[in-house]
């Protein structure tokens, strides 16, 4: 056996270290190597590659060590933090606008029994506005119940995210909400004994049955007209909705539940309204809306003469406009007519009372006649139709059946050229437009008897005629023949056929300058006229021209 199995054969020796390579120093080839004694110490080269088979579990072991001290901290933090938060609220927490920041649910409640003296809920929207006081003898909320149960919100074993948010978010108040569920049952367990429900439905009822007063409930043309705009919309309409009485008060109920200081309308939607009658949707009901505002783009100023007398536009017409089933927009005939006759009303002469003072002074109240301005008014209700159908603007003439030769207004003279008959002078005179005398003459009327006087009153010629002869309608009862029967050359009609200026050849020209001679020499009523002087006024005058009758 050689030396070198020889050595290896012995346990626990530590075998030598590896030959090194041939250099310099290295030993002769012929020398054998020299058996050396174990030795403990490392070599050159365990101290540089060789790591101690003891030293990556002590490594271990510190590393354990350390995470578990982390893992204890975070624990007892942790810990320490439910327990906090179980007792303590949140920074940021507000309840009933009390800020309770970091204090115990006992000096939540001191502080809310001092404060919720003075808490006030308002209820308001679209409108209604509504506050409740609670009573100082009947508290309403049970302050150590509202601490305890925010408290218990605070989700203690989640208090590092909600700590962060409480710290980062806005301050919020507790329990509000942005919408309100009327189908939800009202947590009551806030309330206290002393609390009186009902009174308080019937405080929240009382103020919505007010609110609805004047509210029809149904979609109209007036409700839906809005004057600032001058259009009908379907915003506007929705303000003629009834609130609901039950669901309002409910919503109350529960934002007094929640300590809600203040409770908008708009958390429950459409809930806090009664829908329109007929169950009207809002699809019909702008469809509707927009129907009407398509019969607003008329524009129009009747005329008459150079006279405006009156004016429609879009809200004229809206207050003409009503709805059928269909909610299809149509023109109030009733309404329109009505306008039409007062229009009339305000225009119409024909018949009314004028003065005007003569050029020779001499000042005259008179009413009746034919002369002067009457509205058509169904003609002015067709054309008022026709301007609305067919969106018109500009001016139109109004209607009329008769006319005068100018407009001044009510109670004033519409005529230009005029014969004035002064019955008390027993004389006629005529003037042109301009007010100058042109033509006169005395006359014989008709005898004062009260059968044959001369009517009195404006009127205008209506008839012209050469050689006619004038006969009588009444009948004499003896031989039933008419009572006269009159050949004149001149005649000139103004009131109906049977009043007129004529010649009369039976009558002696000294009559023409008695003022008296009418009261025995008198007319069956017409107006008896010299010769030549009615021969004149036969060309002065036109059918139409102004008469003049009067005392």
């Amino acid at each position: 056996m050689s030396n070198h199995q020889h050595m290896n054969s012995h346990d626990g020796v530590t075998p030598p270290n590896p030959i090194r390579g041939a250099g310099k120093h290295a030993a002769p080839s012929h020398m054998a190597p020299r058996a050396s004694a174990p030795s403990t110490r490392p070599t050159s080269e365990s101290k540089k590659g060789e790591t101690p088979s003891h030293k990556p579990g002590r490594a271990r072991k510190r590393a354990a060590i350390a995470a578990g001290i982390i893992v204890g901290i975070l624990v007892v933090a942790y810990a320490a933090g439910v327990a906090a938060f179980s007792n303590f609220y949140y920074p940021g927490t507000t309840i009933a606008g009390v800020d309770v920041s970091l204090k115990s649910a006992q000096a939540a409640a001191d502080e809310l029994d001092a404060q919720t003296a003075s808490y006030n809920l308002t209820v308001e929207g679209d409108g209604f506005s509504w506050q409740f006081t609670p009573s100082a003898d009947a508290p309403v909320f049970d302050s150590q119940e509202v601490a305890d149960r925010v408290l218990a919100s605070n989700d203690a074993m989640l208090w590092p995210a909600r700590l962060v948010s409480s710290l980062t978010s806005p301050q919020q108040t507790a329990s509000q909400s942005d919408e309100t569920d009327l189908s939800a049952e009202v947590d009551r367990s806030l309330f206290s004994t002393a609390f009186d429900e009902q009174a308080f439905l019937d405080q929240v009822g009382t103020a919505v049955d007010a609110f609805n007063e004047g509210r029809s409930g149904t979609f109209d043309a007036a409700g839906a007209y809005d004057t600032e705009s001058g259009t009908f919309s379907a915003e506007r309409a929705r303000e003629n909705e009834k609130l609901n009485r039950d669901n309002v008060s409910k919503f109350a109920l529960i934002a007094l539940s929640r300590l809600d200081e203040t409770a908008n309308l708009e958390e429950i939607g459409n809930d806090a309204f009664e829908p329109l009658s007929g169950g009207i949707t809002d699809d019909q009901l702008q469809a509707a809306c927009d129907a009407a505002n398509d019969l607003l783009g008329v524009n129009v100023t009747f005329k008459l003469g150079d006279s405006d007398a009156g004016t429609i536009d879009g809200s004229t017409v809206a207050q003409w406009i009503v709805f059928d089933e269909n909610l299809t927009p149509t023109l109030d005939q009733n309404a329109l007519t009505a306008w039409a006759q007062n229009l009339a009303q305000s225009f119409n002469t024909v018949g009314t009372e004028r003065t005007y003072t003569r050029p020779d002074g001499k000042q005259i109240t008179i009413g009746g006649g034919t002369f002067g301005w009457q509205v058509d008014t169904d003609a002015v209700v067709q054309a008022v139709q026709n301007a609305v159908q067919n969106r018109q603007t500009g001016d139109i003439e109004v209607p009329t059946s008769s006319q005068g030769d100018k407009y001044a207004g009510a109670g004033q003279p519409d005529w230009g050229a005029y014969v004035d008959v002064d019955i008390s002078e027993q004389h006629a005179r005529y003037y042109d437009a301009n007010g100058n005398l042109v033509w006169e003459t005395g006359v014989v009327t008709g005898k004062p008897d009260g059968e044959n006087d001369t009517p009195t009153g404006v009127y205008k010629v209506n008839n012209k005629a050469r050689n006619i002869t004038l006969v009588s309608q009444n009948k004499d009862p003896k031989t039933g023949e008419p009572e006269y029967e009159s050949p004149v050359d001149y005649w000139i009609a103004f009131k109906g056929s049977s009043w007129g200026f004529h010649d009369a050849s039976w009558q002696p020209s000294w009559v023409y300058s008695d003022p008296t001679a009418y009261r025995s020499r008198g007319s069956h009523g017409c107006i008896n006229t010299p010769y030549d002087k009615v021969a004149e006024l036969y060309d002065l005058l036109q059918v139409g021209t102004c008469v003049i009758v009067h005392n």
